[in-house]
């Protein structure tokens, strides 16, 4: 089967992506002090997107793959779309890591900018799940920094949706792309993930240049064909948090 242009193309920015990743040391590696990723599960890398965010032409490069993404995946981001469903009217950034991405984002749309919290802090009645503006029947996109299994969107989507909001996508910079159980969390919800590249495109780079050495991609490689069994070979309970 003859690849169609947009599949190349989709296929050179996860490339792009991953070396940008890799090019600015956004990859910390750290087997002796495993990350959490959610319950039961820890990881010996991790994705410091932020780190890109101090290189501008590396900052552009990401935010013009990602605008390109969104422009091409999400029908009708920016028009009228048949069907009755309309265009984008907000960017939703969850708290953490990917909130200067979904400013960026928004500001480059030229749409508004929420930020959606996965529960209210203990002791701060002041504070909303949501804070700033939202109206029902907007359509949402909610950016983050990354996914593994889809837990978190979840938690992110419910106050947008118990105000009235259509959220139907979610975008991030890096998803693991070894968990089935992110489709379980969010097929039923109708939310369709769209990510820049996933752990396999960054092993592909790392393995055609001088990134990393053999003893760290043979980890990362053994964690990603069974994260599970090496969760267990390293204590993860003692994790930290990603």
């Amino acid at each position: 089967m003859i690849p169609q242009a947009w599949d190349l193309e989709l296929r050179e920015g996860a490339l792009r992506m991953a070396r940008c990743l890799l090019e600015t040391g956004a990859i910390r590696f750290d087997p002796e002090n495993p990350f959490r990723l959610g319950p039961g599960l820890v990881s010996p890398v991790h994705v410091e997107g932020r780190r890109l965010l101090s290189y501008p032409d590396v900052r552009e490069e990401v935010l013009g793959l990602a605008l390109r993404m969104i422009d091409q995946e999400i029908p009708n981001a920016y028009g009228e779309a048949p069907h009755g469903r309309h265009r984008l009217d907000a960017i939703a950034a969850a708290e953490g890591a990917g909130v200067p991405f979904a400013t960026l984002i928004a500001d480059r749309l030229d749409l508004p900018l929420v930020f959606v919290r996965k529960e209210v802090p203990e002791g701060c009645a002041y504070k909303h799940r949501i804070e700033g503006v939202v109206e029902p029947g907007w359509r949402i996109l909610l950016v983050e920094q990354l996914a593994t299994d889809g837990h978190r969107k979840v938690r992110f989507c419910e106050p947008l949706r118990q105000a009235g909001c259509e959220i139907c996508d979610v975008f991030v910079l890096f998803q693991y792309g070894i968990f089935d159980q992110i489709h379980e969390h969010l097929s039923p919800l109708g939310i369709t993930l769209h990510a820049l590249a996933t752990w396999w495109d960054l092993l592909e780079v790392a393995n055609t240049g001088n990134y990393l050495d053999e003893h760290v991609l043979g980890e990362i490689q053994a964690y990603l064909h069974d994260p599970r069994r090496w969760t267990e070979a390293h204590g993860g309970g003692q994790a930290k948090v990603a």
